[in-house]
């Protein structure tokens, strides 16, 4: 663990810079806007309802948008919305649209993860899901993997076979040129309207950030403030970073271990533990114990250097301080904690998602651009290797290619207020991309949070 001194001079460093972020917002967000309409008008009735996770009554309605949104015909798409009525409302503040990660997560499933914040006190909270992944419209691939193959997990669900058919399957109903953030966006403007809103505030995390600085693009007159975590730009290229980005946030991991006393006595070789691990799977893998996680019964599985690599990845997601240990206890010969931790992780990331409108936003939007000959330099020495990009790659080969508009990766400037937020161990965004998204946003603000993961969240981060 690092020593308590330490953690307080971070979080006081946080705390300094996230009050120059809220006197910078507040500066430029001034006296505010005049009201809002309330939520619900006759394109969109609104009803009593309730959500899983939210035990207060929220409002909900379904807004059906046309699938090809240039011919304006043909198929239409039933978008669940969901209203969380603020507690104490200030009209003027206008409401905060939540963007859904992924891309593939409903955005009214995640009610649970929202109603936590403290903004949700004063402003409506509005909840959109994207085109592709609600009830109606869900571009849903069967997973090459299950629970009765746990070794599936760790291997992703990037399978060329298996995307292949899944895009034939649904092309049978699905117009798959049609799911891309361009038209996203589109459809939550019109949810704006729909809603009587002018001025909206916009949340998101992750991919959810892409899809905010795409709405910002298109729509920013319409957007009084943002706030932005673990940021995603078009300039990423997704997964082309992810090995270097993971690489970081291991290296960082390392170094704050070695520099806290607490934590170099526990784990004073973690660096060369690892890397002595890898080599080890490297030659050959490891077949060790772990518990079922659906069924409970004690199982086998192979840990390869592959899936130990990623799994590793996908853990610093959300616990990186959690790796020392496994490390430790796998370099010990007993890796069935590392198996166990793995396992519930990944099979998490990869099972909640809509896959399919994963694939139709990726491979168009970013794996498309990624040059065959960039991969070798941004994955040569990194632990996660080449393989995640090539598979990626491999399966957008095999999907459809979604209508963009011809501009679409143009850069832009924006002087919409916004807080961006990093952390400084995450796997995926590292902040060089918020710092890029800085760049091109002229009221813009970046915080780093020290020792935070993939969209950090601290009470210190929730206070902006």
């Amino acid at each position: 663990m690092l020593s308590p001194i330490k953690t307080s001079l971070r979080i006081l460093a946080v705390v300094t810079l996230a009050a120059a972020a809220i006197a910078t917002l507040q500066a430029a967000l001034g006296a505010g806007d005049p009201a809002s309409t309330s939520a619900g008008s006759a394109s969109l009735p609104l009803s009593p309802c309730h959500v899983e996770g939210i035990k207060d009554e929220v409002q909900c309605g379904v807004f059906k948008v046309y699938e090809n949104r240039r011919t304006q015909g043909g198929r239409m798409l039933p978008l669940r919305v969901v209203v969380i009525p603020a507690r104490h409302p200030h009209p003027e503040q206008g409401p905060i649209f939540y963007m859904a990660g992924g891309p593939g997560e409903a955005a009214t499933e995640l009610g649970e993860l929202i109603i936590g914040w403290g903004d949700a006190e004063e402003h409506d909270v509005v909840l959109v899901d994207e085109r592709g992944t609600g009830e109606g419209h869900r571009l849903d691939c069967p997973s090459p993997h299950s629970d009765d193959d746990l070794e599936g997990y760790l291997n992703g669900p990037f399978d060329p076979a298996a995307a292949k058919a899944c895009a034939e399957r649904l092309s049978g109903k699905a117009d798959l040129s049609q799911y891309s953030t361009a038209n996203f966006v589109e459809d939550v403007d019109e949810v704006r309207q729909a809603l009587g809103y002018d001025r909206i505030n916009i949340n998101g995390g992750s991919m959810g950030t892409y899809a905010a600085l795409m709405y910002i693009r298109a729509h920013g007159d319409h957007v009084r403030s943002a706030y932005l975590t673990s940021v995603a730009t078009l300039s990423q290229r997704i997964p082309l970073y992810h090995a270097d980005a993971a690489q970081r946030a291991l290296d960082q991991l390392f170094t704050e271990c070695e520099q806290d006393k607490d934590c170099s006595r526990a784990y004073p070789r973690l660096r060369e533990d690892f890397n002595a691990l890898m080599r080890k799977l490297h030659e050959a893998p490891v077949l060790t114990p772990v518990t079922h996680p659906g069924t409970g019964k004690e199982t086998e599985l192979h840990l390869t250097e592959r899936a130990f690599g990623d799994a590793v990845r996908v853990m610093m997601y959300r616990s990186p301080r959690e790796v020392p240990f496994l490390i430790e206890e796998a370099v010990g010969g007993n890796f069935r904690p590392f198996a166990q931790a793995a396992v519930k992780a990944s099979r998490g990331v990869y099972s909640g998602a809509a896959i399919g409108l994963n694939f139709a936003v990726t491979c168009s939007e970013l794996v498309s651009r990624i040059r065959a000959e960039e991969v070798e330099p941004m994955t040569r020495g990194r632990f996660l290797g080449s393989w995640r990009v090539k598979d990626q790659m491999a399966v957008s080969q095999n999907w459809p290619k979604t209508d963009l508009p011809a501009n679409y990766f143009e850069p832009f400037r924006s002087d919409v207020p916004v807080v961006l937020v990093s952390g400084s161990t995450d796997p995926g965004m590292t902040p060089q991309w918020a710092e890029e998204a800085k760049s091109f946003m002229a009221k813009a603000v970046h915080v780093i949070v020290s020792g935070g993961a993939h969209t950090p969240e601290n009470a210190c981060t929730r206070s902006l």
